[in-house]
């Protein structure tokens, strides 16, 4: 085993260290707003309409707040503690575990239905609801904040001594209740990583295969139908395909997914079979999970580029969305313009009739002095 003062691996731990450094806030502050712009589409444009739209705009609040907490965790990189107080410490940790509990789960959410689209059409009208999908959603969460709720029991902020000195560091295990914390981590692991890991590689396998099916009948549809049954059945086909469309984006989505963090997990569960708290971790596993890590913050922040690049659906009503403003501003630019040389107009149609006005009342003593005259 290499000896944890080995010179490449300060090298290692130098460089991830700065690549943490500046790399976390652009993360947190471009993921931050890629979430919003995806949570405007999802519900502010006709994608609201889908059950989809739901689970996605869901993802986009839960992946934001993991993002928050993990900016909070950055601050302690600018010697700002506010993670390290008690009360503060408790809640970022909950809201880390609660978002990834929810991420994890929306995806095996519209995993499933998605399989359901795809597998079996006739029940499509049936089981894709809007009504339907928030009330998943909101079931997922009530069930995660009380699954979550242990770990803010479970961590409280205790000195610790490094090379600063003593400190107080956040993420400890409360006096007492290691066992408890065992036993938490192995329902956890189970919940989080076991469960959805397995429920979504066999479903993205089984959409794939779908998928690719569907591709080849399209293929076989270029020649043109010759009677009503045919026509019939190549129109229900271009239907499916576009539905197909919103089912490879969600097929990207979900891959990665299981991509960024599944070797975080897997060495989760790699420390805790071989490495307890009375046999420290080699330095080459610490540094395997510090990247592992910036993996599986970095899929939190990303999806907004996953939507761009292959939902044609979300790109079309980004650009709607786009349209529809720029619209409106000039809408109101015109209509402010044209207000002002309303404005002007009778302004101007005021002042003469008032000069015409004048005019009359200044030559009304000289008529009356002529007819007298006269």
């Amino acid at each position: 085993m290499v000896h944890r003062d080995t010179p490449g691996f300060d090298l290692i731990e130098c460089v991830l260290r700065s690549v943490q450094f500046y790399y976390t806030p652009i993360l947190v502050c471009l993921g931050s707003l890629g979430n919003c712009l995806s949570l405007v589409v999802f519900f502010r444009t006709k994608l609201c309409q889908y059950s989809s739209s739901i689970y996605l705009g869901a993802l986009a609040i839960s992946d934001t707040g993991f993002l928050m907490s993990v900016f909070v965790v950055w601050l302690n990189m600018l010697k700002v503690s506010l993670f390290n107080r008690p009360g503060f410490c408790q809640f970022f940790i909950y809201l880390t575990t609660l978002c990834s509990f929810m991420s994890v789960w929306l995806v095996v959410a519209f995993t499933i239905e998605r399989f359901i689209a795809v597998q079996y059409p006739l029940y499509r009208q049936s089981v894709r609801t809007v009504a339907r999908a928030k009330a998943a959603v909101a079931a997922l969460t009530g069930l995660g904040m009380i699954l979550c709720s242990p770990v803010l029991w479970l961590s409280t902020p205790r000195l610790q001594y490094n090379e600063d000195g003593n400190v107080t560091e956040c993420g400890h295990l409360a006096e007492g209740l290691e066992s408890w914390a065992t036993v938490y981590n192995v329902i956890d692991t189970v919940l989080t990583f076991a469960i959805p890991f397995t429920v979504i590689i066999i479903m993205n396998v089984l959409i794939a295969k779908a998928v690719y099916r569907h591709i080849e009948i399209r293929k076989s549809l270029t020649h043109e139908p010759r009677d009503m049954k045919e026509r019939t059945h190549v129109q229900s086909m271009r239907n499916n395909m576009s539905q197909t469309k919103t089912t490879k984006m969600l097929l990207v989505v979900s891959s990665v997914f299981l991509l960024f963090n599944l070797p975080a997990y897997v060495l989760r569960i790699h420390a805790f079979l071989h490495f307890q708290e009375e046999k420290a971790a080699p330095r080459s596993v610490e540094l395997a999970q510090q990247i592992c890590n910036l993996l599986f913050n970095t899929n939190f922040g990303i999806n907004f580029i996953l939507y761009c690049a292959t939902g044609q659906n979300f790109r079309r009503a980004i650009r709607c969305m786009c349209v529809k403003r720029f619209r409106r501003r000039n809408m109101t630019i015109t209509q402010v313009s044209n207000h002002g040389t309303q404005n002007a107009s009778n302004l101007a149609r005021s002042n003469g009739a008032t000069t015409r006005r004048h005019v009359t009342v200044f030559m009304e003593p000289w008529e009356e002095f002529h007819e007298l005259k006269g």
